[in-house]
């Protein structure tokens, strides 16, 4: 029953701050809300007792069958058994997509839980979790910064995305190295004209995969791999048609620019 390593299982002992992390969304009595690694249930019972239907996902054995026991008495609570990124889509389809999520996210695993999310259309209304600082710095981070990336992006086209605050590491058990944040994450649906979702998933990773090199340079690369059947001079077009120097690199553009620019991509493949 003690914290896995290789399940990066820090437990929040910091009862303040397990609140931070509950307050972060709304959610009325009867909402459909899930939590990502309950653990010993500290944040399960606040979520409990707002009256939520709650629905929470354990990849340990030896927690789901103490939770089991601790809310059994709970109607309103069920478990689901295994990594949260492999069963949610199951989950979804039988009971539908929550109003909320809510997690103390295990460090190796919150990009992609978040990404998994994203990518499947099934954010919901509202998410907040405590991750490592840098995930968090990552999440939030502006264009020309040093945390700036494609994950950046991928969080940034879906939601508005906000830092709620740090967490010591002194508030977990055991102690980590690194300090964490609260994050909360809202869907804007700003992008909702983009034409191909999955191009714009890939070209982002693309732009940066060799985050020193200019655009022209990763997207040779890209044209000769995922986004081999666009060709690299349809790509080349695409980005000066929307004003964008092939010698800029990925870092400086944001959102806006690069679904412009994956809608220019389908416009000109379209009429090839």
């Amino acid at each position: 029953m003690g914290p896995r390593k290789k399940w990066s299982q820090n437990f929040l002992i910091n009862r303040g701050a397990r609140e931070r992390l509950v307050q972060s969304i709304e959610m009325n009595p009867g909402d459909k809300i899930w939590e990502i690694g309950p653990g010993l249930g500290s944040i399960t019972r606040i979520l409990l007792d707002k009256g939520v239907d709650l629905t929470a996902f354990e990849i340990d054995p030896g927690y789901i069958d103490y939770l089991k026991v601790a809310f059994k008495d709970d109607h309103n609570f069920s478990i689901v058994k295994g990594d949260v990124v492999k069963t949610w889509k199951e989950v979804a389809v039988t009971e539908g997509k929550p109003r909320g999520i809510v997690g103390n996210l295990p460090y190796n695993a919150a990009s992609a839980i978040i990404a998994s999310f994203i990518e499947n259309n099934n954010f919901p209304e509202q998410f907040a979790a405590i991750v490592q600082s840098e995930m968090a710095d990552r999440i939030t981070a502006k264009p020309s910064s040093k945390n700036y990336s494609s994950f950046s992006l991928l969080c940034q086209y879906a939601c508005d995305v906000k830092d709620m605050g740090t967490i010591g590491s002194g508030s977990f058990f055991p102690k980590p190295n690194v300090s964490s944040k609260i994050i909360r994450m809202l869907p804007h649906h700003k992008f909702d004209h983009l034409i191909d979702q999955q191009l714009f998933f890939i070209l982002i990773r693309d732009c940066f995969a060799s985050r020193r090199k200019t655009l022209q340079n990763n997207l040779k690369n890209a044209a000769g791999r995922r986004l081999q059947k666009y060709g690299k001079e349809l790509l080349f077009e695409a980005f000066e048609s929307e004003g964008i120097a092939l010698s800029t690199r990925a870092e400086v553009l944001i959102v806006d620019q690069y679904v412009s620019v994956c809608n220019k991509i389908s416009q000109l493949y379209e009429t090839k």
